[in-house]
């Protein structure tokens, strides 16, 4: 029997009880009043022992859910945490290849403008003494045409 059941088989006594008349008293056993109230005493102490293991358990998987709650928001943060960081490193390399790619791109102009400059004085150079050598080209066929004999069939 349960306690909720032996206060309800009380109640029931109660009910069934012959009234006083004029008051609001009823006549009982007090044998069988003392009977149920030591069913009531052995009843208690596993009822109370089932409800503290109910609020142990109760207490264990609340303490169990906030660790794990905690243990989320901590992954959470730290996930949260590298994302920025990452974000952070991303944003970083991408301003460093940016002035990598500036910089390339101006040493690429140079290096081209400096290419042209030195290829334009190659060639001037290049026509400078080509003009001498056909200066002298020319001087020596004039000096061959100068000491050639002259032709016999005329």
């Amino acid at each position: 029997m349960k306690v909720m059941e032996v206060i309800e088989e009380l109640e029931r006594i109660l009910e069934k009880a012959p009234r006083i008349p004029f008051t609001d008293r009823v006549f009982v056993d007090g044998d069988l009043i003392l009977d149920y109230l030591d069913r009531l005493r052995t009843l208690l102490p596993e009822e109370l022992r089932q409800a503290q293991w109910i609020r142990q358990e109760k207490d264990r998987l609340l303490e169990e859910a906030r660790r794990q709650a905690e243990r989320l928001v901590a992954e959470a943060e730290e996930k949260a945490r590298l994302l920025a960081q990452e974000t952070e490193i991303v944003r970083q390399a991408r301003a460093q290849a940016g002035e990598i790619t500036s910089k390339a791109r101006h040493t690429a102009a140079e290096l081209k403008a400096g290419a042209v400059a030195y290829a334009g004085e190659v060639l001037k150079s290049l026509e400078g003494h080509l003009s001498d050598v056909l200066v002298r080209v020319r001087q020596g066929i004039q000096e061959l045409e100068n000491h050639r004999p002259p032709s016999q069939d005329q």
